[in-house]
């Protein structure tokens, strides 16, 4: 795993090194720089397959330069179908020679996760991955072009730019900030899926969803999907340097973590935290149960109140948006725990839910659109906008009835109507629809259970969890690898009719695959959204002072709805709510 940045166009080479700096953490093991007149590519590497240093980057393959960030991982199957003079044994290699011979199309061949820039005969690729996994952000200041994995360094190289007060309905809807916009007007991120093709100014840009797009109607076939998620746990366990994985004892990380165990000679490396005297939120024990039938090597760590804040300031130190999911904070104390034993790959259960329906709103979501044939529809909308409810299934409702889109990905949070008691402006309804109107006209048709998995696949997942995952292992030189993010296993699913996909109960197609690894009372248990007592300790801290001492200062919010935000919180609702609005004044605090 690594960092890529680039420049096209005039650059002073020591705010361009700088720049690059910013992104060290990245690539611990290797740098490399090539630095032209109007052409600077430069790579931190964390070397994980072929360490030598002749698999460093940049990479010259015949006339092409290329930068990756990931790993290809059907590298070896694709250097014999490629007709290529190898030099090394490296995947970027492997990927520069694809590029070669099918250029745009390349990642219709690849398997595994990407962001890679190739520069060939004065024009610029970028690519990532469809998922997502590896992140890739651009922006075109006067007459360069700049290319990072993060922000950071692009924000070094013009530190005028700011953050927009605007987007920040984007951060309260999805926690998040949605491809290809950020949280910064003039910088953008490269879709998953993406493709840029930049040369002499012009910017031209694409997106591959075929995937997630094409034509469905197969029932699905279970050993089908046993073997390609076999070979992909397989494909990921390919490293030169220590392999682990994240073990919750939920049904995801668990099946991953068996998997892996039985394709290894050795005991696994598992990992899992828990937290002291907060028993209902502690998955330790069943982490436990499962590490002691696939026989891993088990770790537990037990965060506490104080782990929890040093955590949170580390984090919002570090990340260059505020991330609305209360998970990372834990996997920053847990990433930092796993770095120390020595661990440079960590396999994750990321991907199942949405492949595989685990989210149990997706069936309420379901029956809630039955309401769309109701005979007196129009006198029940009339009735919700009279009587207005903060919950969301009151808003829920209301969409259903005035023919709106109503289910906007798990990651929405903040609802319109929210929204407007909230800020200190007027949120029209709908205004979360044009954060991701392009995938709305891109997939057409927005209901039902294609419409749910696709939307989450593509907000959800790419731009809030893997945002975590990516941004929070490799800050302590760690590669995350998740197996259900497969290009072939997603395809396979795609294929089915989503219907079938989704069954009657969640993940009904993973828990009868899983039945054959794990045990009886893993399998049948029922999913548990993630959760530990942050709201707790926020409150027990006095740690919500930054919160409104924030908003006495800026005036973001109405001092009433946060009031009740706060006082709810205390009994176990909109908890999430305010840890989103915490953690952005705790990022802000940071930047003022």
């Amino acid at each position: 795993m690594c960092a890529i940045f680039g420049i096209i166009g005039p650059y002073d080479k020591e705010e361009a090194l700088k720049a690059f700096e910013t992104l060290s953490h990245r690539g611990p093991d290797a740098h490399g720089i090539v630095a032209e007149e109007n052409l600077f590519l430069a790579h931190h590497r964390l070397a994980v397959i072929d360490p030598l240093p002749e698999a460093d980057q940049p990479m010259s393959v015949s006339d092409a330069v290329i930068l990756l960030n990931g790993e290809i991982y059907n590298y070896r199957e694709l250097r014999e179908e490629l007709d290529f003079p190898f030099a090394t044994e490296s995947d970027t290699e492997v990927a520069a020679a694809a590029f070669l011979q099918w250029g745009k199309e390349m990642p219709k061949k690849l398997r595994g996760m990407y962001a890679m820039a190739l520069w060939r005969d004065g024009v610029l690729h970028l690519f990532r991955d469809p998922f997502g996994k590896k992140p890739l952000f651009w922006a075109k200041i006067g007459e360069r072009f700049v290319f990072a994995s993060e922000i950071k360094a692009i924000l070094s190289l013009a530190p005028s730019i700011r953050w927009s007060r605007e987007r920040l309905h984007s951060y309260l809807f999805y926690q998040s900030f949605v491809s290809p916009l950020t949280f910064y007007p003039e910088i953008f991120q490269l879709e998953p899926g993406g493709y840029l093709r930049y040369e002499e100014g012009r910017i031209e840009r694409e997106c591959d969803d075929a995937i997630f797009l094409s034509p469905a109607g197969r029932r699905p076939r279970e050993k089908k999907i046993e073997a390609i998620l076999g070979e992909s746990v397989a494909y990921r366990l390919v490293s030169d340097r220590p392999v682990g994985a994240l073990l919750s004892g939920g049904i995801d990380s668990s099946l991953v973590a068996a998997l892996a165990q039985r394709r290894m000679d050795a005991p696994l490396p598992t990992f899992t935290v828990g937290y002291k005297g907060y028993e209902k939120y502690d998955e330790r024990p069943y982490a436990e149960t499962v590490a002691a039938h696939i026989g891993s090597d088990h770790h537990a760590f037990e965060m506490g109140m104080e782990d929890f804040l040093e955590a949170a300031d580390t984090l919002a130190e570090h990340l260059d948006e505020p991330l609305g999911d209360p998970a990372a904070v834990p996997l920053w104390f847990l990433s930092e725990k796993i770095s120390k034993s020595g661990i440079r790959v960590l396999l994750s259960g990321d991907g199942a839910d949405e492949l595989f329906f685990g989210y149990r709103p997706y069936y309420e979501m379901a029956d809630i659109e039955k309401a769309n044939d109701l005979k007196f529809r129009n006198w029940l909308r009339n009735y919700f906008r009279s009587n207005y409810s903060p919950n969301r299934e009151w808003e829920w409702y209301k969409r259903i009835f005035d023919g709106s889109v109503l289910f906007r990905s798990s990651a929405e949070l903040f609802t319109d109507l929210q929204q407007n008691r909230l800020l200190k402006q007027n949120v029209k309804d709908d205004r979360s629809l044009e954060w991701i109107a392009h995938y709305i006209e891109r997939f057409g048709g927005c209901r039902g259970a294609g419409w749910y998995s696709y939307i989450d696949i593509k907000v959800q997942l790419a731009e809030l969890f893997l945002k975590k995952l990516d941004r929070v292992t490799m800050a302590h030189g760690i590669e995350a690898r998740s197996p259900f993010m497969d290009r072939a296993l997603a395809a396979e699913l795609f294929s089915y009719d989503p219907g079938r996909r989704m069954g009657e109960r969640p993940k009904e197609l993973l828990v009868r695959i899983a039945s054959d690894y794990l045990p009886p009372k893993i399998v049948s248990r029922k999913k548990k959204g993630f959760s530990y007592p942050y709201a707790e300790w926020l409150h027990a801290s006095g740690a919500l002072t930054v919160l409104e001492k924030m908003n006495v200062e800026l005036k973001f919010f109405h001092p009433d709805a946060l009031q009740f935000i706060m006082e709810k919180s205390k009994k176990g609702r909109f908890k999430h709510h305010l840890y989103t609005l915490w953690f952005f004044a705790k990022w802000l605090e940071n930047r003022l």
